[in-house]
């Protein structure tokens, strides 16, 4: 029995230690959560974990997701990376605002890209001109799950309004994606289209061509209101350049775009996957080229505020970006 019970503890020692050991050869497998398609998300993660699969030989894939429930699946091991903002995945490792004080810390820092910025049209003939007036709307924030829909609450939170409350002047929530939530504007089911993504963005500019749209803002009275709710958000500019349907700058928020990777990913394999990714970076270009220009090496801690993998650490310190 003694001679067992030492074997039994010796095992269980092994099971701890050998993870630390794996190395790029050792993993098999690499999940990806991303965005939901019509997105920038979505196709960038695809390319991404096309090029980690042919550059280190790890089998990989990349599935639909949102900020706030990739945070989620990303802690809870269903999946090894994904795509987040700065200030979601802030409140996830400290178990803040929407993930109701539980603490998701098993996540990391991989990489922070370009800026997300939260948009809004609405039909361009709509009496719509404010977000107060959308108190007896259809509106479309985003699926549930989505840092979009989140920032879309504290928004309307900001001009006094909320999910029920519109529900019960007699408007309606509905939490699709993009692509359905444009096909309900299109076919005049919707009156507010809502979304965090690259700006511009192609489901928006499609709708400019129909029924064509005019953007709501956030005022700067409203944008203070919107940080005492939710400090990690941003005053940002929607550029009267990125859309032919505006003549001048919109005032909105903003956050950064990142990729979070679970702290349980070996530190060589973080460092391959990030070393890898920017050595390819102009093959990214192809797939979002303005959001690939705005995103390099030099911004890869921006906005972050949660621990950085080690393993990509050890990368940003090779490039001089950390000490």
């Amino acid at each position: 029995m003694r001679k067992l019970t030492l074997v039994t503890v010796l095992a269980l020692a092994l099971c701890f230690v050998m993870p630390a050991s794996h190395s790029v050869a050792d993993q098999k497998f690499l999940r990806m959560a991303s965005g939901p398609e019509g997105g920038s998300w979505y196709p960038l993660g695809s390319a991404m974990m096309s090029i980690v699969q042919r550059e280190l030989g790890i089998s990989t894939s990349n599935g639909p997701g949102g900020g706030v429930g990739n945070v989620k699946v990303v802690h809870g091991g269903r999946a090894d990376l994904g795509w987040c903002y700065t200030h979601t995945t802030y409140n996830g490792y400290h178990g803040l605002s929407e993930f109701e004080g539980k603490k998701f810390d098993n996540i990391r820092h991989l990489m922070s890209l370009y800026p997300g910025v939260f948009q809004t049209v609405v039909p361009a003939k709509s009496n719509i001109k404010s977000y107060a007036d959308l108190k007896d709307k259809r509106i479309v924030p985003g699926k549930t799950g989505f840092t979009g829909t989140a920032i879309a609450e504290l928004i309307l939170k900001a001009y006094g309004l909320s999910f029920d409350s519109i529900r019960q002047n007699g408007g309606s929530v509905s939490f699709v994606g993009y692509a359905d939530s444009a096909a309900l504007m299109k076919d005049g089911h919707s009156d507010a289209y809502m979304a965090v993504t690259a700006c511009p963005q192609a489901t928006i500019i499609d709708l400019e061509f129909r029924p064509g749209v005019r953007f709501l803002g956030v005022s700067p009275e409203f944008q203070k209101k919107v940080q005492e709710l939710e400090p990690g958000l941003t005053p940002i500019m929607i550029p009267k350049q990125a859309y032919k349907s505006l003549e001048e700058d919109v005032p909105t928020m903003g956050t950064v775009t990142n990729i979070i990777i679970s702290k349980d990913v070996p530190d060589d394999v973080a460092y391959k996957i990030v070393k890898t990714l920017y050595a390819h970076w102009d093959e990214l270009k192809q797939v979002k080229k303005k959001d690939i220009e705005d995103s390099d090496p030099r911004k890869a801690l921006l906005g972050n505020s949660i621990p950085v993998h080690p393993g990509a650490l050890k990368y940003y310190k090779e490039i001089g970006i950390v000490n």
